[in-house]
Protein backbone atom coordinates (compact mmCIF):
# COMPACT_ATOMS: atom_id res chain seq x y z
CA UNK A 1 0.00 0.00 0.00
CA UNK A 2 2.93 2.37 0.55
CA UNK A 3 4.08 2.39 -3.08
CA UNK A 4 0.84 3.95 -4.42
CA UNK A 5 0.94 6.54 -1.62
CA UNK A 6 4.49 7.54 -2.48
CA UNK A 7 3.65 7.64 -6.18
CA UNK A 8 0.70 9.95 -5.48
CA UNK A 9 2.93 12.18 -3.33
CA UNK A 10 5.54 12.25 -6.10
CA UNK A 11 2.88 13.25 -8.64
CA UNK A 12 1.65 16.07 -6.39
CA UNK A 13 5.18 17.35 -5.82
CA UNK A 14 6.23 17.09 -9.46
CA UNK A 15 2.94 18.56 -10.61
CA UNK A 16 3.29 21.61 -8.40
CA UNK A 17 6.92 22.02 -9.45
CA UNK A 18 6.16 21.87 -13.17
CA UNK A 19 3.10 24.07 -12.77
CA UNK A 20 4.83 26.87 -10.85
CA UNK A 21 8.53 26.94 -11.80
CA UNK A 22 8.21 28.07 -15.46
CA UNK A 23 6.70 31.35 -14.26
CA UNK A 24 9.30 32.14 -11.56
CA UNK A 25 12.78 33.62 -11.47
CA UNK A 26 14.21 30.12 -11.11
CA UNK A 27 13.24 29.53 -14.74
CA UNK A 28 14.29 32.91 -16.11
CA UNK A 29 17.66 33.00 -14.31
CA UNK A 30 18.61 29.33 -14.72
CA UNK A 31 22.14 29.12 -16.18
CA UNK A 32 21.40 25.76 -17.86
CA UNK A 33 18.58 27.30 -19.86
CA UNK A 34 20.82 30.19 -20.92
CA UNK A 35 23.85 28.13 -21.93
CA UNK A 36 23.11 28.71 -25.61
CA UNK A 37 21.15 31.35 -27.50
CA UNK A 38 18.83 28.79 -29.08
CA UNK A 39 18.00 27.14 -25.77
CA UNK A 40 17.48 30.53 -24.16
CA UNK A 41 15.00 31.58 -26.84
CA UNK A 42 13.23 28.22 -26.58
CA UNK A 43 12.93 28.45 -22.78
CA UNK A 44 11.66 32.04 -22.93
CA UNK A 45 8.82 31.10 -25.29
CA UNK A 46 5.46 31.34 -23.48
CA UNK A 47 4.19 28.26 -25.31
CA UNK A 48 7.05 26.19 -23.87
CA UNK A 49 6.31 27.52 -20.40
CA UNK A 50 2.64 26.66 -20.90
CA UNK A 51 3.54 23.17 -22.10
CA UNK A 52 5.65 22.56 -18.99
CA UNK A 53 2.83 23.89 -16.80
CA UNK A 54 0.38 21.61 -18.61
CA UNK A 55 2.69 18.70 -17.87
CA UNK A 56 2.37 19.69 -14.22
CA UNK A 57 -1.41 19.74 -14.46
CA UNK A 58 -1.31 16.21 -15.89
CA UNK A 59 0.75 15.09 -12.89
CA UNK A 60 -1.78 16.66 -10.52
CA UNK A 61 -4.67 14.92 -12.30
CA UNK A 62 -2.88 11.57 -12.04
CA UNK A 63 -2.27 12.20 -8.33
CA UNK A 64 -5.92 13.09 -7.75
CA UNK A 65 -7.11 9.95 -9.55
CA UNK A 66 -4.72 7.77 -7.55
CA UNK A 67 -5.77 9.34 -4.25
CA UNK A 68 -9.45 8.88 -5.11
CA UNK A 69 -8.82 5.27 -6.13
CA UNK A 70 -6.94 4.54 -2.89
CA UNK A 71 -9.68 6.17 -0.81
CA UNK A 72 -12.39 4.15 -2.55
CA UNK A 73 -10.40 0.93 -2.09
CA UNK A 74 -10.02 1.63 1.63
CA UNK A 75 -13.74 2.34 2.01
CA UNK A 76 -14.61 -0.85 0.13
CA UNK A 77 -12.23 -2.85 2.32
CA UNK A 78 -13.77 -1.40 5.49
CA UNK A 79 -17.28 -2.23 4.28
CA UNK A 80 -16.19 -5.77 3.48
CA UNK A 81 -14.67 -6.29 6.95
CA UNK A 82 -17.67 -4.96 8.92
Amino acid sequence: MSVPVFFALYCVEAGLFFLIVPWTRLWTLNPLLHSSETLSMFAANPFVRGFVSGFGVVHLIIAAKDIIRMTQARRAAKRGVS
